[in-house]
């Protein structure tokens, strides 16, 4: 069996599991890569830790990929030649006697500050309607962008304040909107702003049209543009803000977890580093100590 073809067929296989259209797609792009680095029409048997290894030396050396692409492909390679052999096609897979780990440095995920938080909350509406309820939803709640592209209107309760997320794996968990102003702003663009014939999902553009994952960044972008941010805004900037004001609030780790659809609280506690930042950067602010011995030299 060819490379290529085993690549169809896995990725066939990966869309019985219901996996999200953005893990499908990145399966593809990874395997079209490893396939035209070790030759589309090779067989899978051939492949050993040698082409591995190689793969890995050309995304990092020539493509200067960054190393967390070129650890997503390598797992995504991972996962596939695991399947070849439990679907024996292949006796044992290239990753089993080869080392390939990769150390990403440590990164705190990039969170704005509340003055930045507040700056965007108010010049939100300098982009259209759609993107202005966007913005707001995906700070109240954590929503990552492909989740928020793909809601429902169906899933929408505006009365409970409940909204059914479908993310991740195709893993549901429900997301609570208790902000007032916002479920008002929600209620009228559902009234004012209907999708075209057979849309079901909840933001779309004027002419009735769903906004994509990547409309729907663009509008971000733009939008910390034009509110003068010094920094490139992400949707994903607004959904670490979410988590990490709730941990600022005292909001139970766990919570946030659920919230955010993480698996684990693993992913969740990367969060609390970022906490721990703004807690020193306040007890810098409050200097308390510095203030009780100006105090106490003005008494003397």
């Amino acid at each position: 069996m060819t490379i290529m073809n085993a690549a169809a067929e896995f990725v066939a296989y990966s869309r019985e599991r219901d996996l999200s259209a953005h893990t499908l797609a990145a399966y593809r792009q990874d395997l079209r890569s490893f396939a035209t680095f070790v030759g589309d029409q090779r067989s899978v048997k051939t492949i050993d830790g040698t082409c591995l290894v190689g793969f890995r030396d050309e995304l990092e050396g020539r493509r200067c990929l960054a190393l967390a692409t070129v650890k997503r492909r390598l797992a995504c390679l991972r996962t596939f030649f695991a399947w070849l052999v439990r679907s024996k096609r292949i006796r044992v897979s290239p990753f089993a006697r080869t080392s390939l780990a990769i150390r990403l440095p440590e990164r705190l995920p990039r969170a704005l500050t509340l003055d930045e938080a507040t700056l965007v909350m108010k010049q939100r509406h300098l982009i259209d309607d759609a993107g202005a309820l966007g913005v707001s939803l995906m700070i109240a709640t954590g929503l990552r962008v492909g989740e928020l592209a793909g809601l429902l209107r169906s899933d929408i309760d505006v009365q409970a304040g409940r909204l059914r997320i479908v993310g991740k794996g195709s893993r549901e968990r429900v997301v609570f909107l208790t902000d007032g102003a916002l479920l008002d702003e929600l209620g009228h663009y559902l009234e004012t702003c209907p999708p075209g014939p057979e849309v079901r999902t909840l933001l779309v553009d004027g002419r009735g049209v769903p906004l994509s994952t990547e409309r729907l960044r663009r509008r971000v972008v733009r939008l910390g543009k034009v509110a003068g941010l010094r920094r490139r805004l992400t949707p994903h900037m607004l959904r670490h803000t979410a988590a990490t004001l709730l941990l600022e609030c005292g909001t139970d780790i766990r919570f946030v977890q659920r919230l955010l659809g993480h698996r684990s609280i693993v992913t969740t506690e990367i969060y609390t580093h970022v906490a721990d930042h703004a807690l020193r950067a306040a007890i810098v602010r409050a200097n308390v100590v510095g203030r009780l011995g100006t105090a106490v030299e003005g008494a003397q």
